[in-house]
């Protein structure tokens, strides 16, 4: 397997990655930071997390907390991935209970995180960060069926102290967090998602000078190679040896002011 950088992240989110809500400012140099939901559980009473009167996911001093995800997240078959604790939350003594993302993985993330620490730790719901996930592209098309459901209700209810309430299991429940194509419809109408493929756009026209040289210069190259290895059948025609200059020289001209855009970019910073 071969980690995917931010560039890559970039390239696939869209097409073989889904993440949805997208926040442009969580995407690093190769991985994608995920932040917390309401839904979060203690596991020593299995009561929740969340304290809407200050709107904090609260993990207890020396306890374990189970939490879902807030981004619901799809990939395809042709990548997997890791989730891995920040070092910023570890600082505090935190620590996640690491687990991986399998090929063609559909909905939110269960994580369980433990504060070994004396006292409470508190997470905002859908601002703070607390795990980071790493995309690997597999070697080869995963052959076996992803079977685990949307946010592993079934871990839920292996822990009998949980109480799921009505609400929570409609958040769960919605539609995107459990079918691909809607999901894919959220995150490509997303204003954040709109605005990062734009920001793409943008690159793509700043390469577009070097795009267009590297074009040219291969061109020319093919046409001079192949004039020149037909050298005996084209040499008699009076324009041969015009044309082939000029190709010569086009080539020249193409290759040099590539290299005279790629130093001024580079000057430029």
């Amino acid at each position: 397997m071969s980690i995917l950088s931010d560039r890559d992240i970039q390239r696939e989110l869209g097409k073989n990655i889904l993440i949805y809500p997208f926040n442009e400012d969580n995407l690093k140099g190769a991985s994608y930071n995920l932040t917390v939901s309401k839904l979060a559980w203690k596991v020593r009473d299995g009561e929740s997390a969340y304290d809407s009167s200050i709107n904090r996911i609260v993990i207890p001093e020396n306890s374990t907390v189970i939490i879902q995800t807030n981004e619901a997240i799809w990939v395809s078959k042709k990548i997997a991935g890791t989730y891995h604790s920040k070092v910023a939350l570890v600082s505090q003594g935190i620590g996640h209970i690491g687990t991986t993302l399998d090929p063609n993985y559909q909905g939110v993330s269960l994580i369980a995180v433990h504060n070994h620490s004396n006292q409470s730790i508190e997470l905002e719901p859908e601002k703070d960060t607390f795990v980071s996930l790493m995309f690997y592209y597999v070697k080869t098309k995963s052959s076996i069926p992803h079977t685990n459901d949307p946010g592993r209700p079934e871990i839920l209810k292996l822990l009998k102290q949980v109480q799921v309430t009505p609400e929570e299991s409609r958040w769960l429940e919605e539609p995107f967090r459990k079918d691909t194509e809607r999901l894919r419809k959220k995150l490509k109408e997303s204003d954040n998602f709109k605005n990062f493929k734009k920001d793409l756009l943008g690159n793509l026209f700043y390469f577009l000078p070097y795009i267009i040289l590297i074009a040219l210069t291969i061109l020319s190259l093919c046409i001079y190679l192949y004039l020149d290895s037909n050298r005996t059948i084209f040499s008699e025609n009076s324009w041969y040896n015009t044309v082939i200059s000029i190709f010569d020289k086009t080539t020249f001209l193409a290759f040099g002011a590539l290299i005279v855009q790629f130093t001024n970019d580079v000057r430029r910073g």
